[in-house]
């Protein structure tokens, strides 16, 4: 039997209410010890409002955890891209017809790795999905190119980029929902 994986927007979803989610929680313990007297003890109260406690500190210290490691990635894929963007932009100036030099390609390999490395994050939960939608809006500007575009298409059947897929990038290029 599998066990369902929590979807980045569910947990996106938790963490941000965490404080309303233990709040019910509470209420729904002390309303069920109101009304069963086998539950009045001040024991199982303190028990009840230890543990709800417990876990919203747990999510809220997760939480921090994980946004800090979500600026660390934004900031390297961040400056990863900038290193290499004036060039990639150089590339979208060149002739359509003339063929990638190997430091292109080399560049080209690189830049689509970054690419994939971003989705790879994106799909475990720690790339928030309007960093991820607007980086796929940039990739969208050189895989409309069709010097990139071929090369990118060829690497993109080779199923190394983390599941990263041509239907992400011809999705965002058609405005279409893409699948996550």
């Amino acid at each position: 039997m599998h066990a369902r994986k929590m979807t980045p927007r569910l947990k996106h979803w938790l963490f941000d209410n965490h404080w309303i989610i233990s709040f019910v929680l509470l209420v729904v313990v002390l309303a069920a010890s109101a009304s069963i007297p086998a539950l009045q003890s001040p024991s199982f109260l303190c028990s009840i409002v230890g543990t709800v406690l417990g876990l919203s500190y747990f999510a809220l210290k997760q939480h921090l955890e994980e946004v800090r490691l979500f600026k660390e990635l934004f900031s390297e894929f961040n400056a990863r891209y900038d290193k290499m963007s004036k060039q990639l932009y150089a590339l979208l100036a060149t002739r359509p017809d003339k063929d990638l030099t190997g430091e292109e390609i080399t560049l080209l390999y690189g830049y689509f790795n970054l690419c994939a490395e971003e989705y790879l994050y994106y799909r475990k939960g720690f790339i928030y999905t309007e960093v991820w939608r607007a980086w796929l809006n940039g990739m969208v500007i050189f895989f409309k190119n069709p010097r990139i575009c071929s090369l990118w298409e060829k690497e993109l059947l080779t199923s190394s980029y983390y599941g990263f897929a041509k239907v992400h990038l011809q999705c965002a290029a058609d405005d279409l929902p893409a699948p996550d």
